[in-house]
Protein backbone atom coordinates (compact mmCIF):
# COMPACT_ATOMS: atom_id res chain seq x y z
CA UNK A 1 0.00 0.00 0.00
CA UNK A 2 2.79 2.43 0.87
CA UNK A 3 4.47 1.69 -2.45
CA UNK A 4 1.26 2.40 -4.33
CA UNK A 5 0.80 5.70 -2.49
CA UNK A 6 4.38 6.65 -3.27
CA UNK A 7 3.87 5.85 -6.97
CA UNK A 8 0.64 7.83 -7.01
CA UNK A 9 2.44 10.79 -5.47
CA UNK A 10 5.22 10.56 -8.07
CA UNK A 11 2.66 10.44 -10.89
CA UNK A 12 0.86 13.45 -9.47
CA UNK A 13 4.13 15.40 -9.23
CA UNK A 14 5.03 14.46 -12.81
CA UNK A 15 1.59 15.53 -14.00
CA UNK A 16 1.95 18.88 -12.28
CA UNK A 17 5.31 19.36 -13.95
CA UNK A 18 3.85 18.50 -17.34
CA UNK A 19 0.94 20.81 -16.73
CA UNK A 20 3.37 23.67 -16.07
CA UNK A 21 5.38 22.91 -19.20
CA UNK A 22 2.22 22.53 -21.25
CA UNK A 23 0.78 25.84 -19.94
CA UNK A 24 -2.69 24.41 -19.67
CA UNK A 25 -4.57 27.68 -19.24
CA UNK A 26 -2.94 29.21 -22.31
CA UNK A 27 -3.66 26.04 -24.29
CA UNK A 28 -7.36 26.22 -23.39
CA UNK A 29 -7.54 29.86 -24.50
CA UNK A 30 -5.74 29.08 -27.76
CA UNK A 31 -8.07 26.13 -28.42
CA UNK A 32 -11.08 28.41 -27.96
CA UNK A 33 -9.54 30.86 -30.42
CA UNK A 34 -8.85 28.11 -32.95
CA UNK A 35 -12.39 26.76 -32.58
CA UNK A 36 -13.78 30.21 -33.37
CA UNK A 37 -11.46 30.58 -36.38
CA UNK A 38 -12.41 27.13 -37.66
CA UNK A 39 -16.04 28.23 -37.92
CA UNK A 40 -15.20 30.91 -40.46
CA UNK A 41 -16.49 30.11 -43.96
CA UNK A 42 -13.41 31.78 -45.45
CA UNK A 43 -11.05 29.41 -43.63
CA UNK A 44 -10.79 26.96 -46.51
CA UNK A 45 -10.03 29.71 -49.05
CA UNK A 46 -6.41 29.01 -48.08
CA UNK A 47 -6.19 25.20 -47.70
CA UNK A 48 -2.62 25.20 -46.36
CA UNK A 49 -3.46 27.71 -43.66
CA UNK A 50 -6.66 25.83 -42.82
CA UNK A 51 -4.82 22.53 -42.50
CA UNK A 52 -2.18 24.10 -40.25
CA UNK A 53 -4.91 25.57 -38.05
CA UNK A 54 -6.70 22.24 -37.82
CA UNK A 55 -3.47 20.39 -36.98
CA UNK A 56 -2.73 22.85 -34.19
CA UNK A 57 -6.31 22.58 -32.96
CA UNK A 58 -6.14 18.77 -32.89
CA UNK A 59 -2.78 18.80 -31.11
CA UNK A 60 -4.04 21.18 -28.41
CA UNK A 61 -7.30 19.32 -27.99
CA UNK A 62 -5.43 16.03 -27.54
CA UNK A 63 -2.99 17.55 -25.05
CA UNK A 64 -5.76 19.13 -23.02
CA UNK A 65 -7.70 15.85 -22.89
CA UNK A 66 -4.58 13.99 -21.76
CA UNK A 67 -3.91 16.46 -18.96
CA UNK A 68 -7.59 16.37 -17.95
CA UNK A 69 -7.49 12.58 -17.56
CA UNK A 70 -4.62 12.95 -15.09
CA UNK A 71 -6.62 15.20 -12.80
Amino acid sequence: RAEMLSMADEIKQSAELLRGIFDYDQAVLRLEELNALSESPELWDDPEKAQALMRERTKLETGIKEVDTLF
